[in-house]
């Protein structure tokens, strides 16, 4: 058997081998999250989440572009939300709604969190060189959590318009 047959047959037994293991592994669904559906499960009846947004925003590389809402959803509670509980997050800019979404699928364990870049465009909603960003979640109060009062953060941008 020359060199090219060793070889494919090498390569053909890796795969089978690493096959074989994540096939063993198959239960565990969130595998790359690191917890089971159970764990999280024990976690979310032994305990109350509560959701917190963070906001940072990232100014138009360009004039005339996009500015960028980076936006994170901790749980800073003591409880899991597990994956079919739906919770409601949206981004407005100076009071104008730019992006909602219900999530029904994503476990956030306590002390976990997720994390999202959105470009707002300025194509579309033609907003100001100054105003305001708003990140809420749960916004139909769907989760009960331990504290309601920190669902919504503000962050104020400003950029220069040198198109002029």
């Amino acid at each position: 058997m020359g060199l090219r047959g060793k070889t494919l047959l090498i390569l053909l037994l890796v795969g089978v081998g690493t096959a074989g293991y994540f096939s063993l592994q198959g239960s565990n669904n969130e595998l790359f999250q690191g917890k089971l559906d159970a764990d999280l499960a024990e976690e979310a009846t032994s305990g109350t989440p509560d959701l917190k947004p963070e906001l940072t925003l990232t100014n138009p590389a360009a004039d005339g572009g996009d500015l960028v809402a980076n936006a994170t959803i901790s749980n800073i509670g003591d409880g899991a939300i597990v994956g079919g509980t739906p919770f409601t997050y949206t981004i407005s800019i100076n009071g104008e709604e730019v992006f909602a979404n219900t999530d029904s699928y994503t476990s956030i364990a306590a002390g976990d969190a997720f994390s999202f870049s959105y470009p707002i465009p300025r194509s579309i909603y033609n907003y100001s060189n100054k105003g305001s960003v708003t990140f809420s979640v749960d916004t139909t109060s769907t989760i009960t959590e331990s504290d309601e009062s920190n669902n919504f953060v503000d962050a104020e941008y400003e950029f220069e318009d040198r198109s002029r």
